[in-house]
């Protein structure tokens, strides 16, 4: 639950030093923030995971590990990734705090402390961490709406989520990154977000669209950019969204841009798209053949339209996960 106030915040000290925790308590809760107290990284840890708090004050040297581990153990954890962590340092060498700062500390304070140094930076991170909340609290609910489009439609129910299951393999047998792959990932889980303005009349119509018809579907893109360009964390998923229809000989759609303008994770996540589509129900057609599917988007490698290199990972990926030749792609976790 997201507080409205940075001073009912929840912050856990994990520090060995009983001095060190009273003199915490003593100087943050008298302003309203709850003070928890942990002697161990163990015990630390077991409080984290049990109920994450808004922000941890963290001893760099505890008797059972170091803070470093809690901080890598903390940071690994997609539940408390963006918790706020401050390093207490006394001696704490310089060689530890660049390795703290790798591990993605978000700010030191040096003992002894003051309650003028120590309130300041505790309540900006508490406001960092209220913005993070209320963040990954909106990415939800667009995560939910653009599931909630996929399952507007019976035969698109699950696509997004294959799509960018199909996208993650790919991506990992390319090389690209984790961070590429993250923000292409969350691409494609909204690539379709747009379709939010398409009538069902079109959306599931059985027949084909006339040329009206068209030009209304391909504007989603354009409205799942509008969507989501606010939101400045998801900048980075924003080609993804608005280009997935583009092709590389420039013939593709909203803006027909071609060859290099086109990001590598675009690319991998228009042969998903396509892949899926073509590999399960549709209201116009049935299920193609995974070598049927493979035969169209090689077709499409030639004419320039898609990547290569991708086309060909993905039937890797389609051997590997054991997909069926006659059959389709609709069995693939949606992950």
């Amino acid at each position: 639950m997201l507080f409205t106030e940075p001073q009912s915040a929840r912050i856990l000290v994990i520090d060995d030093d009983e001095y060190v925790r009273r003199l915490l308590r003593r100087l943050l809760g008298p302003v309203g923030y709850t003070v928890e107290e942990a002697s161990t990284a163990e015990e630390g840890m077991l409080q984290v995971r049990a109920d994450p708090p808004d922000l941890v004050l963290l001893d760099l040297h505890l008797p059972d590990r170091s803070g470093h581990e809690v901080l890598e153990a903390i940071r690994a954890d997609p539940a408390t990734r963006l918790l706020p962590v401050v390093m207490l340092t006394g001696m704490a060498t310089a060689a530890e705090k660049m390795r703290a700062q790798a591990e993605g500390v978000t700010d030191f304070i040096a003992k002894p402390f003051s309650q003028e140094e120590l309130l300041p930076r505790v309540r900006a991170l508490v406001m960092l961490k209220l913005f993070a909340d209320e963040h990954e609290h909106a990415e939800h609910v667009i995560l939910t709406l653009a599931r909630t489009i996929d399952a507007r439609d019976p035969y698109t129910a699950g696509h997004s989520g294959r799509v960018a299951e199909y996208a993650d393999h790919i991506a990992v047998r390319m090389g690209l990154d984790a961070a590429a792959r993250n923000d292409m990932r969350r691409g494609a889980l909204f690539h379709d977000l747009g379709k939010i303005v398409i009538p069902d009349a079109i959306l599931r119509k059985p027949g084909a669209l006339t040329a009206d018809e068209r030009a209304i579907i391909e504007e989603h893109p354009v409205v799942g950019h509008e969507l989501l360009s606010p939101m400045k964390t998801m900048r980075r998923t924003l080609p993804v969204v608005y280009h997935h229809h583009e092709r590389l000989d420039g013939s593709g759609y909203p803006e027909g841009i071609s060859g290099a303008a086109i990001p590598m994770t675009v690319r991998i996540v228009t042969i998903a798209d396509i892949f899926d589509a073509l590999t399960t129900d549709r209201a116009y057609r049935g299920a193609l053949r995974v070598d049927t599917a493979f035969e169209i988007l090689t077709e499409g490698v030639t004419k320039n339209w898609w990547d290569r290199d991708a086309v060909a990972l993905l039937r890797a990926v389609v051997d590997e996960i054991g997909l069926s030749a006659s059959g389709g792609a609709g069995g693939l976790a949606a992950g």
